[in-house]
């Protein structure tokens, strides 16, 4: 099964979410697959406006909550979901919220920000770069328990 990480970028200003890059990835184990998050992260430059700096800032996220528990992984300890491995290897990750119509909820956020602002632009800029989220964004759809409805 693919994993998929996404870095987004938010800006406050103008109350909008980019995503600028993605890893979409088969069969990665957490340790490479923790390696290959840092380093595209660490990767990104920062304009500072008079100067290019490194990006030094630790990573922090979301991430899907059925990789916390532990399903007999281990690392060199030999303990630890997914999740935790990462962790402890430089992310920085949280559980996702699950709940009772989280699916919806997330999916009707998602949409909410794909909705054009005043400025003819989305809450939800999507990089070409990103053509996996691309190809699967339209997949998300919200369906209704009534049938007939959408």
């Amino acid at each position: 099964m693919p994993a998929c990480v996404l870095l987004l970028a938010f800006d406050k200003t103008f109350d909008r979410i980019y995503a600028i890059d993605e890893l979409y990835e088969r069969g990665l184990t957490p340790e490479a697959m923790a390696r290959a998050v840092l380093q595209m992260d660490r990767s990104i430059k920062i304009n500072m406006g008079d100067e290019v700096i490194d990006n030094d800032c630790p990573i922090d996220g979301v991430l899907d909550s059925a990789a916390w528990p532990d399903v007999g992984l281990g690392d060199e300890s030999g303990r630890g979901g997914r999740a935790e491995i990462m962790n402890r290897l430089g992310c920085r990750w949280t559980p996702s919220p699950k709940g009772a119509g989280s699916r919806v909820a997330g999916v009707s956020a998602v949409h909410q920000r794909l909705a054009l602002k005043g400025d003819g632009y989305g809450g939800l800029v999507v990089f070409r770069n990103c053509r996996n989220l691309i190809r699967t964004l339209p997949a998300m759809v919200v369906r209704s328990k009534e049938p007939g409805r959408h």
